[in-house]
């Protein structure tokens, strides 16, 4: 389907401008408005910056809202899934023109979530932050990004793998520290999570006692070997 007919199909609801869009309930505590706030842009990164991102949209698209991807190949939709994403409210796009791209879906996404080129032209990010701003969208970036200006940055940090034994096992758990700052977000605040957890979706809090684990240097070590 065409960027511009998922569009216009879905812009009723998109510029319905509440100020805020729903997070998870084990997600909250990370912004000081308990949601995400329309016309910002947040950036997500480290280890598991794609699923933090997922799960930070997944409450929203759940209410209603619509999200579009651009650029971003690597994004699977089975884990989409696995993490709340109802995969009917979202389009993937691979752009010609990044900007051109992002800012169409603007007009008719509540949600973008997007990789950012880089040596992009002061001009094109100037108006992308403007329109951002215009439509009351909200911008996820994965990555570190000095191209476009981020209201906030979560980082998601000291992964922890759950589900290898003695030469055997299959990874089934990842536990994150989450942790969230950024020129609106003075003051850093923090979760811990699984993504995904035991059933399949975010989870708040650690493991039980006893459960083997592996950290993400054993893990690659592990599909070395293999």
């Amino acid at each position: 389907m065409e960027l511009e007919q998922v569009r216009t199909r879905v812009a009723p609801a998109a510029l319905a401008h509440e100020r805020t869009l729903p997070v998870l309930p084990e997600l909250t505590d990370l912004f000081p408005e308990n949601g995400l706030v329309r016309g910002r842009v947040l950036s997500c990164t480290g280890p598991a910056a794609t699923s933090l991102a997922l799960a930070v949209s997944a409450a929203a698209m759940e209410a209603g809202s619509w999200m579009a991807v651009v650029d971003v190949p690597t994004l699977g939709l089975d884990a989409a899934v696995e993490l709340g994403v109802p995969l009917h409210r979202m389009v993937r796009v691979a752009s010609g023109d990044w900007a051109s791209t992002v800012a169409a879906a603007l007009d008719g996404f509540d949600l973008v979530v997007t990789t950012v080129p880089r040596g992009l032209r002061r001009a094109a990010t100037t108006m992308l932050s403007s329109r951002i701003r215009q439509r009351g969208a909200v911008v996820i970036a994965l990555g570190a990004t000095e191209e476009l200006a981020c209201d906030g940055i979560l980082r998601t940090e000291e992964p922890v793998w759950e589900g290898l034994g003695v030469g055997h096992g299959r990874l089934y758990r990842r536990h994150v520290a989450v942790r969230s700052g950024g020129r609106r977000a003075p003051v850093e605040r923090g979760v811990r999570c699984s993504l995904p957890g035991v059933r399949g979706r975010l989870q708040a809090g650690e493991s039980g006692p006893g459960e083997l684990r592996c950290d993400e240097s054993q893990v690659a070590r592990l599909t070395l070997v293999s």
